[in-house]
């Protein structure tokens, strides 16, 4: 028996991971990767590009040639491309919203209600058909529950919760950075005046800080470069959970510890834009 739970015992510990951080991290789903928005965005650019072209051909060989009707799917095609346009650039900048993504659909409705209505070639229809279906998966990127109905007006639009906003995360992100600074100066304060000065403990909060600092800046340049996921932000807070175990067992003195719970309440809020269940060791 002492044997068979010796066994146990070991095989328990064997499974407990090396970093007590990883245990905090109760789920890893995904926020939408901006890598995702990125391709599902050039996708849409590209297929409304061979619909534009498979629309013109068709156009020049139907009766609507020359005439208003004519103009009329050409003003609309004009001003789904000028919204699909507002939403890269905002998305480039950091600033696209479900609201972008709105516009966008209702520009795209009015083109597909006069497809309905005015058969042409079976080649521009399927190109649209593609555009839909690429604009369909935006809708459900950025939470917009979209129905199709030809009108081009709001009641298309059956709910329209935001996705987390581009901006939200920058301003979250500089929060972070602010506040990492304002802790590392109060912690380097601290820490030349106590015990710490010049020990291996003052080496390893150093080597911890350094080490979250290296998280945050991939963090960073991953979101600037619109590839940033949720596992980012899972290293950035098994890092930062180093340091917050060293600041509940050794006392620094000064303002160390107030700046570093404003920080943990800032990583908290990252976490839950990037849907992390994350839950600190205590």
């Amino acid at each position: 028996m002492r044997i068979a739970i010796g066994l146990i015992l070991l095989f328990v510990i064997v499974l407990i991971p090396k970093s007590a951080a990883l245990s905090q991290v109760l789920g890893q789903p995904y926020r939408v990767s901006d890598r995702e928005v990125e391709q599902a965005l050039k996708r849409i650019e590209q297929g409304s590009d061979r619909f534009r072209s498979s629309l013109d051909s068709a156009l020049d060989k139907s009766p609507l040639d020359g005439t208003s009707r004519e103009d009329e799917i050409n003003a609309y095609v004009k001003q789904f491309y000028e919204a699909t346009k507002t939403l890269r650039d905002r998305f480039d900048h950091h600033k696209s919203t479900s609201q972008d993504v709105q516009v966008v659909l209702e520009r795209a409705d009015r083109i597909d209600g006069f497809l309905r209505r005015e058969r042409l070639t079976s080649r521009a229809q399927e190109d649209w058909n593609a555009v839909i279906a690429n604009l369909d998966q935006l809708a459900n990127i950025y939470d917009v529950r979209w129905g199709w109905n030809g009108s081009g007006s709001g009641p298309g639009v059956v709910d329209v919760p935001d996705r987390i906003n581009d901006k939200d995360v920058e301003k979250v992100l500089k929060h972070i950075e602010e506040q990492s600074d304002r802790f590392r100066s109060s912690l380097d304060s601290g820490l030349d005046r106590s015990r710490l000065d010049g020990t291996r403990e003052e080496d390893n909060i150093n080597a911890f800080v350094k080490d979250y600092y290296q998280g945050t800046k991939n963090l960073r340049d991953h979101f600037d470069h619109h590839k940033s996921t949720s596992a980012d932000v899972q290293g950035v807070l098994e890092r930062a959970s180093r340091i917050d175990s060293f600041m509940r067992r050794i006392r620094t003195g000064g303002n160390a510890m107030s700046d570093w719970n404003k920080l943990k309440v800032n990583l908290d809020e990252l976490a839950r834009i990037y849907n992390v269940s994350w839950r600190w060791g205590y």
